[in-house]
């Protein structure tokens, strides 16, 4: 029996641990989030007669708490429907620009905005119609493993690698002029400190005499192989277009994936 009575102790000991963490155990409350950003949009570009899904982001990233009201300026050009996630659904009803707002419904300090515009059909892709140069090029040459060709080659498995020496700049050449409005950059798969961080988008008709089209100061990719799109206004046909880095994050080298060049109808 004394066996017995040995071998019951430890046990109701264990039972009486497990109890008394069960009793400790708390619920705590949801995390509030303190910010909402549409950054992730520099404009929102929607096509004539469809629709769009937006999402805000949180701060801190947690799933949203609180409700919103989501308004756009001018309701002529866009209508919307806010959906059951806390995102908006977007129908074009019009033409023009305009912009849409995302507010807390119980802060008014908790907001933000991003640009509207409605477009005649999808960005058209015109990288393919250029000529690649560059200042700075992969050791290996152009065509090499790293060379620039590949940062215009649609690949996301392949990047642009060279030293990075200002003045730096990349050249996109047409055979005839064309009007880009929009363009995009997917960064490297490594190494932050590589990724632009400060440039210029310029327009030439001779490629000596350039004219500011887009710049950016100190943007940061928030993850590898991250692509993110830029605006522009620009109404004019250029032959040449230039991306001029005056500095990156820090490092002794230069990566991106690609960049990539649209043409906007209207």
């Amino acid at each position: 029996m004394k066996t017995i009575l040995n071998s019951i102790k430890p046990a109701v000991v264990l039972l009486l641990i497990a109890f008394a963490s069960c009793e400790g155990r708390r619920e705590f409350d949801a995390i509030v989030e303190n910010g909402v950003n549409l950054d992730n949009y520099d404009i929102i570009l929607l096509e004539s007669g469809n629709t769009l899904d937006v999402t805000a982001t949180f701060e801190p990233n947690v799933v949203p708490q609180r409700d919103y009201i989501w308004e756009v300026e001018d309701p002529s050009v866009a209508d919307l429907q806010v959906n059951e996630d806390k995102s908006v659904t977007l129908t074009a009803t019009g033409s023009g620009e305009t912009v849409l707002r995302v507010t807390a419904a119980d802060d008014s300090s908790l907001t933000d905005t991003a640009p509207l515009k409605v477009i005649a059909g999808p960005p058209v892709d015109i990288t393919d119609q250029s000529t690649i140069s560059v200042n700075r090029e992969y050791s290996g040459g152009a065509e090499g493993r790293e060379g620039s060709t590949k940062l215009i080659d649609g690949d996301l498995t392949t990047k642009y690698l060279s030293g990075f020496v200002t003045p730096f700049w990349i050249n996109l050449e047409f055979e005839e002029p064309i009007v880009a409005g929009y363009y995009s950059f997917t960064s490297g798969n490594d190494a932050p400190d590589r990724d632009p961080q400060d440039w210029e988008i310029q327009g030439s008709q001779d490629g000596e005499t350039w004219i500011t089209l887009d710049s950016r100061e100190d943007y940061r990719f928030s993850d590898r192989t991250q692509t993110r799109e830029f605006y522009f206004d620009n109404n004019t046909a250029y032959k040449f277009y230039r991306l001029d880095i005056s500095s990156n994050g820090g490092g002794s080298l230069f990566q991106m994936t690609e960049w990539r060049l649209f043409l906007l109808p209207f």
